[in-house]
C-alpha cells in the first residue's frame, strides 16, 4: 500500500491508500481490448456454426465487469490522520463506509497491537475512544508510522 506524509503550517497529516496499478483510462482500455478480443473469437465460432459460445463469452465479459467494479470501489477507500497543535482526527473510508474521530493532541496516545491476527494495527486512544487505523498498510509501514505519529505526539505542542 501506499502512504503520504504531508507538512504545512504546523499541521501534518498521513494519508494511506491501497496501490493501484490501473487507472481508470487503462481500466477503460484493457475491457476494450478483452472485448473485442472476446467478440471477434466468438463471433468467429459463432460463424462456424458454434453459437453456444457467444453466450459464455458475455458471461466471461460480465464476470470481468463484476470484478472490476469491485477493484474500483476498493481504490476509493483511504485512512488519514491529522495532527495539529490541539488535535488529531482520524478519518477512515472503506467500502463506502466512512469514520471520522477527532482526539486531542495532549491526551492522545498510540499503540500497536495485533487484536485479530498476527499482524499488529495502529490504535489511537484517549478518554475511552479507540480508532483503529492501518488497515491500508503493511506491518513494516504500521511499524513506521507508529513511531513517526509517536515521536509527533511526544512533543509538546
Amino acid at each position: 500500500m501506499a502512504i503520504t506524509m504531508k507538512e504545512a503550517a504546523g499541521a501534518r497529516s498521513w494519508i494511506a491508500r491501497p496501490n493501484c496499478s490501473l487507472t481508470p483510462t487503462l481500466r477503460r482500455g484493457v475491457i476494450a481490448l478483452i472485448l473485442a478480443a472476446s467478440l471477434i473469437v466468438s463471433t468467429g465460432f459463432l460463424l462456424a456454426g458454434a453459437w453456444l459460445v457467444l453466450p459464455f463469452a458475455g458471461l466471461e465479459l460480465l464476470v470481468l465487469f463484476i470484478a472490476l467494479r469491485a477493484i474500483d470501489r476498493q481504490a476509493a477507500d483511504y485512512e488519514s490522520i491529522q495532527l495539529d497543535d490541539d488535535s488529531l482526527i482520524v478519518s477512515t473510508h472503506q467500502s463506502s463506509v466512512s469514520f471520522r474521530q477527532r482526539f486531542h493532541a495532549g491526551w492522545a496516545r498510540v499503540s500497536l497491537e495485533a487484536a485479530d491476527g498476527p499482524d499488529p494495527l495502529l490504535y489511537v486512544r484517549s478518554h475511552g475512544h479507540t480508532a483503529r487505523v492501518g488497515r491500508l498498510l503493511t506491518a513494516d509501514e504500521r511499524r513506521l508510522l507508529f513511531s513517526d505519529l509517536s515521536r509527533h505526539l511526544a512533543r509538546p505542542h
